[in-house]
């Protein structure tokens, strides 16, 4: 540590003054001085202002602006009352059919993404139960490709959330 003349105080110390001295050097009143202390101006001990830390604070340069536990009750108040009045705005607006909660959102959308999977899974039943009728040499073959396409649908869905390549007919051939 660097001394100064004085011999026993160090070069941080030399910017530590009482409250006197503190209110005269920024032409303020003690009640000013102790408004800024509960608004969290960093103070040394009872009657110790370090002015150096005080100007940093005042001109909100210091890298580390300490809060004054007055200061963080009264925001972590104004949070609480904040998110209380968010839950009963949520509340009211559920009880006028206005809010949907993402329970019940996913529940219905798990519902109707069931139901569109049956529904495309049937899909190659169905073109085989029409094809037998006049071609049935060719309907468990239009079966065998539906369903493949559908699944093949399914299983990018389910892992991309995405359907369709953007290329159409690219994995297909021709039968004569």
């Amino acid at each position: 540590m660097n001394k100064n003349t004085a011999g026993d105080e160090t070069v941080e110390n030399t910017f530590v003054f009482n409250t006197a001295q503190t209110c005269e050097f920024f032409n303020v009143s003690r009640e000013t001085l102790s408004g800024w202390a509960k608004r969290g101006a960093p103070k040394e001990g009872r009657g110790a202002w370090d002015l150096k830390k005080l100007v940093e604070w005042k001109l909100g340069t210091d890298k580390v602006k300490e809060e004054s536990p007055e200061l963080r009750k009264l925001k972590a108040d104004v949070r609480f009352r904040e998110i209380k009045a968010d839950l009963e705005e949520i509340k009211k607006l559920e009880k006028v059919g206005q809010y949907v909660s993402v329970d019940d959102v996913e529940k219905s959308l798990a519902e109707v993404f069931l139901r569109v999977k049956q529904g495309l899974l049937f899909i190659g039943h169905r073109v085989a139960t029409e094809l037998n009728a006049q071609y049935p040499e060719l309907a468990l073959d239009a079966k065998r490709l539906v369903d493949e396409e559908v699944a093949k649908g399914l299983a990018q869905l389910a892992k991309t959330g995405t359907y369709g390549s953007g290329k159409r007919g690219a994995n297909t051939t021709k039968s004569d």
